[in-house]
């Protein structure tokens, strides 16, 4: 096989693997819905900090802080309420039933997260860094130096009813910045807090993983089968009478056997028509409602799942 041929079977088998993958992929439907198990209230207790770096453990914790604070599905209680006392007790050690009772009866929390800074690693190492590129090639390199910083902690979420650590997390980032060996480097501080943000992004994943649900839903005018799941065409709250709404779920993040349920409200409130199912992690549903002879005014769609309201969506009908 010459040289040719090989370069026209590779472009071939990298098309067909492309097809392939592009039939199996199914495209989310554009509405997330988080549903929360239990619930999220927290409180962020003082963190500890057993490595070198001072102020690690403070950056961490207010780092996470501002990461829960604007995520759906979590509310953040402040510390205020808490003496002085209380919060050197909480932060001294590990946490007891009385302690942790105590600070979840002050503020309504229903968890509380606390954890140690246990390392922070900095270090340097020199490179070169591009100063020059022509038609994407670099064509001119300069001496640099290359700054790292690995911040690493153990965080705990306590549940403030049975003072038992429900959850354990060993979460570590390394952030990387490159510079030119002439100009002055501001220190890791920076780097510190990158760190810090990049493991409270880790804590509010591992969060939204244990404590919620999590499912995709559209509205469509049309639907097409894909693979084992559903693809909407048309997007759109505005529908006629006669036309059919296609109501596509995707129950990305569940337990096996949850239940769902929809109902269909006319504009005065009552309720046109009810759906029961139960459902498992990965399912994909395709609802229909036909309306046919309905009247025009403003309907609402509402899924509940487990007893909890998911989403509730409005659209319209006209003649």
């Amino acid at each position: 096989m010459d040289e040719r041929v090989a370069v026209l079977v590779a472009i071939a088998v990298g098309l067909v693997l492309a097809v392939t993958i592009l039939f199996f992929i199914i495209p989310e439907p554009a509405n997330r819905a988080l549903i929360a198990t239990e619930r999220l209230d927290v409180v962020i207790l003082p963190f500890r900090n057993s490595s070198s770096w001072p102020g690690a453990e403070e950056t961490l914790a207010s780092k996470i802080e501002g990461r829960l604070a604007g995520a759906a599905g979590v509310n953040v209680f402040s510390r205020a309420q808490l003496d002085e006392k209380l919060i050197e007790r909480a932060a001294g050690g590990p946490l007891d039933r009385p302690t942790a009772t105590e600070i979840g009866s002050l503020t309504g929390a229903s968890k509380l997260i606390t954890g140690t800074v246990y390392a922070v690693d900095t270090y340097t190492r020199d490179t070169t860094i591009c100063v020059k590129w022509e038609n994407g090639d670099c064509v001119e390199e300069a001496p640099a130096t290359e700054y790292n910083v690995l911040l690493a902690a153990q965080i705990e979420i306590v549940d403030t009813e049975t003072g038992m650590i429900e959850r354990s997390l060993d979460l570590s980032d390394t952030e990387t910045t490159t510079l030119r060996a002439e100009i002055g480097f501001g220190g890791f501080d920076s780097l510190i807090a990158d760190t810090a943000g990049a493991i409270a992004d880790q804590l509010l994943a591992g969060l939204t993983s244990a404590y919620t649900r999590e499912i995709r839903y559209g509205i469509y005018q049309q639907v097409e089968e894909k693979g084992t799941g559903y693809v909407g065409k048309g997007e759109t709250i505005r529908f006629h009478e006669g036309e059919t709404l296609h109501l596509i779920v995707h129950f990305a993040r569940i337990r096996e056997g949850d239940t769902f349920d929809l109902a269909l409200y006319a504009p005065d409130g009552t309720s046109l028509k009810t759906v029961e199912d139960v459902v498992s992690k990965g399912d994909w549903r395709h609802y229909q409602f036909d309306l046919t002879g309905i009247g025009p005014g403003r309907y609402r769609i509402q899924g509940i799942l487990n007893g909890t309201e998911a989403f509730e969506e409005a659209f319209t009908v006209s003649p």
